[in-house]
């Protein structure tokens, strides 16, 4: 159905050098993956610098050369800025504060960012930002995605609060009990 268009697919708008070549990759296939099985487009602008414009404005302009429905992930490394944008009828499909979020709990990209040493946090954010956008919609439409890499970071998050509130309950469970037992004798 969508093959003619995917064997010319590039979801990498720009990278001016910010990536790896297997991050590119593993981008790629996430991109086309999604592409076959829905007929949207999720695209990443990784310059190395937005020439004095807003990062709003940037993208506004590179999103003229996308065909709808798409999602346009940018990350702009000199003004370490990063948002995402997209064309209508996607709203439900991903939740974009939450990918953007500065908590490690929720956000996938800025956490990265925010850590000093510059080792590998470009490739780390720009892929684990991409996966989980691409990961949302494909919920979102009830596919399933062969080359989803899933979130470790969050879901390790969600065990450890839900073990947290756990203690918390039966700590406050065998207060009560001993309140009311007391009380009662």
């Amino acid at each position: 159905m969508f093959i003619g268009v995917v064997a010319n697919a590039n979801y990498i708008l720009i990278n001016d050098g910010i990536i790896t070549d297997k991050v590119s990759s593993k981008v790629e296939s996430l991109g086309t993956e999604l592409f076959v099985k829905t007929g949207i487009g999720v695209y990443v602008a990784l310059p190395s610098s937005l020439d004095n414009k807003t990062i709003m404005l940037y993208e506004k302009e590179l999103a003229k050369t996308l065909k709808a429905p798409y999602v346009l992930l940018t990350l702009a490394k000199a003004e370490e800025q990063v948002d995402i944008v997209f064309s209508k009828g996607l709203e439900n499909s991903f939740d974009k504060d939450a990918v953007l979020s500065p908590f490690p709990w929720s956000g996938t990209i800025i956490p990265i960012l925010a850590v000093k040493k510059e080792n590998d946090k470009y490739n780390a954010a720009t892929l684990n930002g991409y996966a989980d956008i691409v990961e949302q919609i494909a919920k979102s439409k009830d596919i399933i995605l062969d080359g989803a890499i899933g979130n470790t970071n969050r879901d390790i998050y969600h065990y450890l609060k839900l073990g947290i509130y756990g203690f918390l309950l039966i700590i406050f469970g065998r207060y009560f009990y001993k309140k009311v037992r007391n009380k009662s004798e």
